[in-house]
């Protein structure tokens, strides 16, 4: 081989230096090769109107061709050795060159060396043939010229050619590689982008070319056949080699191949998205000339091998998109040449070495996406050339930010995205004058924001969303007039505005901007869900690069007029939901903007329809929910909007009249008019986008339309408290995404559907409607059912034995029904998720299962009014979710929406506007409440009205934090506890119309949060305790108790008082008694006004409407009744 190579250079060699004395020359031009290069001109660029392409050949007049740009000759014998045609105003991103044809008259340029066709468009066409008689070329460049087909074999015959570029023409292929055996002398070879999948054994090929320097084969094709060939161990030629490129070829599917590291020149290795997997060889180490290498999206795994720390002279190290794990290498601290690093979207754990100072030269360092967890090390301070970090997403960094972070004078860009960072941010932040980009949402920073992130003068993006950030914004921050996106979101900031907007509105007045930040000036402010207070203030209309305002859920107050808005030319997004803010704009007001999204959720913008929002014609979803309109919506309204699909909420206002009989020229993904006054037939709406419609509490009327059919996509369906009529329709099977269906308290009946296809339902209220018949076995099999509402209608039969597939019931009402049978004795075991099971008022009969203590979550247990016999069981003791005393709030496991719904948005999370709350009926202190605020809070057992009987059973007492218990109208025997002196959190307990004997025990005294009792109809006798609230209830808590005495009742026959005379007579008592009987006429009077309310709310429709009304004040009242009075418990508690 070496002889043969020999001979071919001496024969390029000898070839360059002959004359050719057949030529006319005319100054230092061949006649000949000026006529073919005129040729050539006459096809370059032939319909170009671009005057730099003019300019470019306008030179090529005249006899002296060697002096035409791009020409270049050889100065002695005038022949032409050079042409660079290289298309140079080509923008890839912008334009497509003129189009060209290459002519034949190219091959008379005999002694060309040097050809340079790129960068132009030659159609499509094939690589002429005639380029391989040019036999002199040693440099062809043909890349990113618009050729196609087949390499042509007579590239052979280059056997002088030592630079051949044929990359990034998008159809150009070959069948092989044989014809580069003669190109023996070649340094660099690219041909990436050229079709090679057909090509068998190119590495072989390859292989002959012992020059061989620089070998790109990047998005070729490549096949895997000979690879893996252990003879090149042995064989290999082309040793020199220093860059090596074969990135994106996607088929390799392979590990790395041994022959590699027998590379040791090699200065640039790129294996980018080749399908490599296993493990990195230690052997890599052996490439210490490396200066470059990248790795990134494959499939390598296992730990980092050390021996990259031999890699000394290592300038970037990509290792992105694997799933490497272990910990990083101690032995990485040996780059210091390093200057990027990219360890992104691996699963590397561990800290981060506190050698990762040592690499005081690296400038990029990514870290995203691993698991990387511990505290910053002080020596990161140390990188102080450093100018992009990112620890994004994944990680676990904790602790705090290390002042040495203010060494990094050079630092652009810091993203520390959803980490567990705590404590203060430090003062040190000033230093990084340089910093553009700064997120850290998502982590646990607390106290004030520092005052020297004032000085930040380069910041235009800040995100420190999502942390426990407080105190008021610096007051600096409005200087920071570079700033585009501010986003304080999910934190508790408080205090005002005004030092912000004031700073930034002024921005432009104070500074020069060059004609590159003429676009500068903040873009995007949110702020929502903080302690704002105080007021929005009028000079933020002069922020009109504004696009994005959001200030939500704050306690932002005052009037908002004409002027906030004023010069909000670009704003998109407004977003001013739950403040105290009230509108105040002209009837005529026209605003400069044109949004998609408008919230203002509970502003007042009333007293009716604003007629401003005719002027938003691309709203795509609005929200003017409780904000104080009444009357009709304007028939415009309904012909406003052109975006699609669309988000509308007027819930919680005093809206009234029909909807048009037809909206169906919006395709609604949320229609939520619910708590309006809304009449009629339901409106016909486009349903094929529709995911969530909520018409709740209002007065509809008729059947549910058939269009509804079409709703594929819907997820949660609310008609709830209306007077719809009819049956649930058959179509309903078909909503395979429904997750809420809502119609509770309608004119429903019929049977229901037996065909429930949803996987994915999850609450089901279907209470107070008169469907009739059997539950069916599809709607309680559903696997993702978490709440079922049946009460108050005409169901009858047994419970159906697909309820054991309902593992993830957490609420189940069944009461008011005709369902007939035993409780099922699998209930404790299938239902193992259940919270509420309320059954009351049916005609269930047998003895209470004793499995059902299995049911670990359950607080709240209503059998009452039901043919239930035997005994309580004694496992009813093990009940543990009423044992303790503190309970988490579950009932946000029913708060679907945040998990369900917001990824259904177009421009950004969906509303709070909807979230289910569950809600329930419970009868306790003699009055039947309907629960929902604080319903988690609650714990509850009522076996009431049944055929019960035997003894109280001790362990009942053990559910020391049960809230109500109501065991009334039983035929339960013996007597009370002792021990029901335990349960310290009964607020309610009635034992009344039983058999029950013996005393009230003493320790009920001391049950200080009782305030409901009742003990009568039974066969108590003795002295009824004192102390405690006993004294103060009603004495028909305890009549028809024939032996039972003492306060409230009439006095014992043996009980004796004492006084300071020593005679009872004179009924002077003592002093606490007194104080005892003011205290009794209080608690008394309180009695006799709500059982005076109770007989009042007899009615049970009269009643459930009207403690819905008070329901918010009575859940704020109980809360803090709770609070109060376990405080002064604490307090005579320790008196005592």
């Amino acid at each position: 081989m070496a002889p043969i190579n020999f001979f071919l250079s001496l024969l390029c060699l000898v070839a360059s230096l002959l004359p050719h004395s057949h030529s006319q020359v005319h100054g230092n031009c061949i006649e000949t090769e000026r006529i073919a290069l005129l040729s050539i001109k006459a096809g370059m660029w032939s319909k170009n109107n671009n005057n730099n392409n003019k300019s470019f050949l306008s030179s090529w007049t005249g006899h002296d061709c060697c002096h035409w740009r791009g020409v270049s000759c050889n100065l002695e014998t005038g022949h032409v050795i050079k042409l660079d045609l290289q298309y140079l105003y080509y923008d890839p991103g912008n334009s497509i060159p003129p189009p060209s044809k290459l002519n034949s008259s190219l091959i008379q340029l005999h002694h060309l060396k040097h050809l340079d066709l790129s960068m132009n468009n030659f159609q499509g066409s094939t690589i002429p043939d005639f380029i391989g008689s040019l036999a002199n070329l040693k440099y062809l460049n043909l890349s990113d010229a618009g050729f196609s087909g087949i390499l042509p074999h007579t590239f052979g015959n280059l056997s002088c050619l030592r630079y051949l570029d044929l990359s990034s023409n998008l159809y150009l292929q070959a069948n092989d590689l044989h014809w580069l055996s003669g190109m023996t002398s070649l340094h660099y070879l690219d041909l990436s982008g050229v079709d090679l999948s057909n090509v068998h054994g190119w590495l072989h090929d390859i292989n002959m070319l012992p020059s061989l320097l620089v070998l790109k084969l990047s998005n070729a094709g490549l096949q895997v056949d000979g690879i893996h060939d252990t003879t090149l161990l042995h064989h290999l030629n082309f040793t020199s080699l220093r860059v090596l490129d074969l990135s994106l070829n996607y088929v390799l599917n392979i590990t790395m191949p041994p022959w590699l590291f027998h590379l040791t020149s090699l200065v640039h290795l790129d294996l980018y998205t080749c399908a490599l997997h296993g493990k990195l060889p230690v052997t890599i180490g052996n490439l210490s000339s490396l200066r470059v290498l990248s790795l990134a999206q494959n499939s390598f795994d296992g730990v980092i091998p050390e021996s990259l720390g031999n890699l000394s002279s290592l300038e970037k190290l990509d290792l992105t998109g694997n799933t490497f794990n272990g910990s990083i290498p101690e032995s990485l601290s040996n780059l210091t040449n390093l200057v990027y690093f990219d360890l992104s979207n691996n699963q590397v754990q561990g800290v981060m070495p506190a050698s990762i100072g040592g690499l005081r030269n690296l400038q990029y360092f990514d870290l995203s996406v691993n698991m990387i967890s511990g505290a910053f090390p002080e020596s990161f301070g140390n990188l102080t050339l450093l100018q992009y970090f990112s620890a994004s997403g994944g990680n676990n960094l904790s602790g705090k930010l290390p002042e040495t972070i203010g060494n990094l004078v050079h630092l652009q860009f810091l993203d520390l995205s959803k980490n567990m960072m705590h404590g203060k941010l430090p003062e040190s932040f000033g230093n990084l004058r340089q910093l553009q980009r700064w997120r850290m949402p998502g982590n646990g920073i607390t106290g004030k924001l520092p005052e020297s992130m004032g000085k930040l003068s380069s910041l235009w993006e800040l995100d420190l969303s999502k942390n426990n950030i407080n105190g008021t914004l610096p007051k600096g921050i409005g200087n920071l007039c570079k700033l585009q996106t501010l986003d304080f979101t999910s934190n508790s900031v408080s205090g005002g505005i005004d030092d912000l907007i004031d700073g930034l509105s002024k921005c432009r007045e104070n500074k020069d901007f060059s004609a590159s930040e003429s676009s500068v000036g903040l873009k995007t402010l949110r702020m929502g869900n903080n302690k704002l207070n105080g007021t929005i203030p009028e000079n933020i209309g002069q922020l009109s690069k504004l696009n994005l305002l959001h200030l939500s859920s704050n306690s932002l107050m005052g009037v908002l007029t004409e002027s906030h808005f004023a010069n909000l030319v670009s704003l998109s997004y407004l977003d001013l939901s739950y403040n105290s803010l009230q509108l105040n704009v002209s009837e005529d007001w026209k605003p400069t903007f044109a949004c998609y999204i408008i919230r203002m959720c509970s502003c007042k913008v009333g007293p009716t329809f604003p007629t401003w929002v005719k002027t938003q014609t691309h709203l795509g979803d609005l929200c003017l929910s409780d904000a104080g309109i009444s009357g009709s919506i304007p028939s415009w309204f309904w012909n406003l909007s052109s975006i699609n699909p669309y988000l509308l909420n007027l819930s919680n206002n005093n809206l009234e009249g029909q909807l048009p009989s037809t909206m169906k020229n919006y395709s609604f993904i949320l229609f939520d008019l619910s708590s309006n006054r809304f009449e009629g037939p339901l409106p016909e709406l486009d349903p094929t986008a529709l995911s969530i419609i909520d018409l709740t509490n209002n007065s509809f009327s008729g059947s549910i339309p058939s269009y509804f059919a079409a709703a594929t996509h819907i997820k949660v369906f609310s008609l709830a408290h209306n007077h719809i009529n009819g049956s649930i329709p058959s179509f309903f099977c078909n909503f395979i995404s429904l997750a809420l269906l809502d119609l509770s308290s309608n004119d429903m009946s019929g049977k229901l559907p037996h065909c429930w296809n949803s996987s994915a339902l999850e609450i089901v209220d279907l209470s107070d409607n008169n469907f009739t018949g059997k539950i069916p076995d599809g709607l309680v099999s559903l696997p993702n059912l978490r709440s079922l509402h049946l009460r108050n209608n005409g169901f009858f039969g047994s419970l159906p034995l697909s309820f054991k597939m309902a593992n993830k019931l957490a609420t189940l009402d069944l009461g008011e029904n005709k369902l007939s049978g035993s409780i099922p004795t699998w209930f404790g075991e299938s239902l193992s998720s259940l919270i509420v099971l309320r059954m009351r008022s049916n005609l269930f009969e047998g003895v209470i299962p004793e499995q059902l203590s299995k049911l670990s979550s359950l607080q709240i247990l209503d059998l009452a009014h039901n043919n239930l016999s035997g005994c309580i069981p004694h496992s009813f003791g093990d009940f543990k979710a009423m044992a303790v005393t503190n309970h988490n709030e579950w009932w946000s496991l029913l708060s679907i929406f945040s998990e369900v719904f917001s990824s259904y948005s177009i421009w950004g999370s969906l509303p709070d506007s909807f979230a289910y709350s569950e809600s329930l009926l419970i009868n306790a202190k003699g009055l039947q409440v309907e629960y929902s605020k604080i319903l988690s809070l609650v714990t509850s057992m009522d076996l009431s009205n049944n055929k019960l009987s035997c003894e109280l059973p001790e362990e009942l007492t053990k559910l020391h934090g049960l809230h109500f218990l109501n065991l009334s109208y039983n035929l339960f025997t013996g007597k009370i506890p002792e021990s029901i002196s335990d349960m310290k959190q009964l607020e309610s307990l009635d034992l009344s119309e039983n058999n029950l004997f013996g005393t009230i025990p003493s320790g009920m005294s001391t049950l200080n949060f009782l305030s409901h009792l009742n003990v009568s109809h039974n066969n108590l006798s003795g002295t009824i305790p004192s102390g405690g609230q006993l004294q103060t209830f009603d004495p028909s808590a305890y009549n028809w108790n024939h032996d039972l005495c003492g306060s409230p009742l009439q006095n014992c026959a043996n009980e004796t008082h004492y006084s300071h005379g020593g005679n009872e007579e004179e009924g002077k008592g003592d002093w606490s008694e007194m104080l005892w009987l003011y205290i009794g006429h209080a608690m008394g009077f309180t009695i006799g006004f709500w059982m005076i309310i109770g007989t009042i709310m007899i009615n049970q429709t009269l009643r459930i409407a009207y403690f819905r009304s008070v329901d918010k004040v009575h859940d704020w009242i109980y809360v803090k009744v709770v609070v109060y009075s376990r405080r002064l418990k604490s307090i005579f508690s320790r008196r005592n």
